[in-house]
């Protein structure tokens, strides 16, 4: 089976890969203790483990290891691979990784190094490890520091991928002290496990040529009945003509089809030269995101009259009127060809918590004019603003988005001018190459600004958590905390007693955490729904979207189907007829 897809993984270790290209090679040569059943992503089927128990509190998994697998180069797997693998990964923790989701369950950390502070010393960070995550007889027992609910959804993750602890302290890997320094925030490169594998999986690594290609082989002596598949092969083509010709050659039986290609591959589905499945519901968004308080000495702050207006977005009718002047509808169909979804708040269709009857903003500019003649007491629309709308090198889809907005704001100037007022509305449209555009966006400097999520886990916690909470991937840019004074009554979670809070980011965070933690899969239910309408009303985003996904491959192909957490391609349930 030949894959032709657009770019080249990182690394083959499991600890440090945190892109899907490395997470396809990854989970088709090492396995998890659980598995997504089929389409599922919220059934899991045993995998390593045969089977598990989470106790009444939700605080302690035990999971019984099955017997007789043996990894690629020839060891069994014991309980202590499994102990080893999951401290190696906690002890790793790179800068960026994947890790903190199960920091964050385990020890109530986003980091190693802040459990390090915590506890006081590296010994005692070892220690603790020891008592989280233990092997008794054929079992193996974590210990979580409070309840979450998501935590057996982030262990079918491939950073849970479990290794042969003999052959990877061999290459060069963590000894298991607690001497672990040594091993902790590693540059890719400088992984032991980094171009070399040895997992369980249903196909053995042959050959990883970096911009080339990567191989497997079929494992013969897996402990499942052996894949159909005796060889695969992901192959690196940037170029969309040349992964076009492939297909058309038979040279390639999967390719990567980016949107806007979609009607040249329509037409060999429509000769019957190709099959097109899908589109489903992926688990992919793209937003734009509000900076309420931009960093003093950012190229991109924000004025209203002429001044310096580092908290111009705070004002919840600026926000508001953003979302009413930006065409949604308009922006699904000519970028995403109709096939997105508008959402209401920040969670996706398939989702805990996700309520197709929660309002959306739709297209009105009587409604942006009636909020933009309130921002700021009526001075925004006496004075004018500027406002610097950012989107990174290349991303067209992104750039469409911006620069509708920048119609559609600067569309009121007219009436403004007629009113005898002076001042412009003035949206600036800028590109930057994505590793400035990280960088700027890490700083807070950015103003306003499109970029996009793809689940970690298949659960509501991995979207409140990156769009909402103050550790999240992206709230952590957006300073909730500059809205004060804010009064929440519950209108889903209605045992919840009626508060004033400090400030925006403190109700967003206590209700996330409480979400996390709650063991009634009831009210966690209306908890979500609560973060969900929070995030419409507080208008913390704008043109939020769920993508659909399409998947094009050969007549020949059999076995393939969708599951949204998939990373790839998973060759064990494909074969050609």
């Amino acid at each position: 089976m030949i894959v032709a897809t657009i770019g080249d993984l990182e690394t083959l270790d499991p600890a440090w890969a945190y892109d899907t290209a490395s997470g396809t090679a990854i989970f088709n040569i090492y396995e998890t203790l659980i598995f997504y059943e089929g389409e599922y992503v919220d059934r899991f089927v045993p995998m390593l483990a045969t089977s598990w128990e989470i106790s009444e509190d939700g605080l302690v998994y035990t999971f019984t290891i099955r017997k007789g697998v043996k990894f690629h180069e020839g060891g069994d797997l014991t309980p202590e691979d499994v102990v080893y693998s999951l401290q190696r990964a906690l002890i790793q923790d790179r800068a960026g990784g994947p890790i903190w989701m199960m920091l964050d369950p385990i020890f109530g950390v986003h980091s190693i190094e802040e459990l390090a502070e915590k506890l006081g010393s590296d010994e005692a960070v070892y220690e603790a490890l020891q008592r989280a995550i233990r092997a008794e007889g054929d079992k193996v027992i974590i210990t979580l520091d409070h309840p979450y609910g998501p935590f057996i959804q982030i262990l079918a993750g491939t950073w849970a991928s479990i290794v042969d602890k003999e052959w990877v302290i061999a290459q060069g890997g963590w000894d298991g002290s607690a001497n672990w320094r040594k091993w902790h925030d590693p540059a890719a490169e400088a992984s032991e496990l980094f171009n070399k594998a040895n997992g369980t999986g249903p196909f053995k690594l042959e050959a990883w040529v970096p911009g080339e290609y990567i191989s497997f082989v079929r494992n013969e002596n897996y402990w499942r009945t052996p894949a159909k598949l005796a060889r695969a092969v992901i192959k690196v083509v940037p170029e969309w003509g040349t992964r076009l010709a492939m297909f058309q050659a038979g040279d390639a039986d999967i390719i990567a089809v980016p949107r806007q290609y979609v009607a040249q591959m329509d037409e060999l589905v429509a000769q019957g030269k190709a099959r097109m499945m899908g589109p489903f519901p992926s688990s992919t968004c793209q937003s734009g995101f509000f900076n309420f308080y931009v960093t003093e000495g950012s190229p991109f702050m924000p004025l209203l009259g002429g001044e310096p207006k580092p908290d111009l977005l705070a004002d919840i009718h600026l926000r508001r009127a953003i979302n009413y002047a930006f065409d949604i509808d308009t922006y699904i169909k000519e970028a995403w060809l109709g096939e997105a979804w508008q959402l209401p708040g920040v969670i996706p269709q398939g989702r805990l918590g996700y309520d197709p009857t929660q309002p959306v903003y739709n297209y009105d500019l009587e409604k942006a004019e009636a909020e933009l003649r309130q921002a700021w007491g009526g001075e925004l629309w006496k004075k004018g603003f500027r406002l610097t709308i950012t989107y990174n090198q290349g991303n067209l889809a992104r750039k469409f988005a911006a620069e509708m907005l920048e119609r559609a704001l600067e569309s009121f100037n007219q009436k403004r001018q007629a009113e005898g007022l002076r001042g412009m509305f003035v949206i600036e449209v800028q590109d930057l190459p994505w590793p400035t555009y990280l960088k700027y966006m890490d700083a807070k400097q950015l103003a306003m600004f499109f970029i996009g999520w793809l689940e970690d886990y298949a659960h509501p916690d991995n979207w409140v958590k990156p769009y909402m909470h103050s550790t999240g991937a992206y709230a952590m840019n957006q300073r909730f905390d500059t809205v004060k004074n804010v009064e929440f009554t519950p209108v889903y979670a209605t045992w919840l007693p009626s508060k004033t809070y400090d400030n925006l980011q403190a109700l967003f965070d206590e209700l996330i955490e409480m979400a996390s933690r709650e063991t009634d899969f009831a009210k966690a239910e209306l908890l979500y729904k609560e973060l969900n309408r929070l995030a419409h009303e507080w208008a913390i985003n704008v043109a939020h979207i769920q993508l659909l996904a399409r998947h094009y491959e050969q007549v020949w192909v059999r076995g393939w189907y969708y599951n949204p957490a998939y990373p790839g391609e998973y060759f064990y349930v494909l074969w050609k007829g």
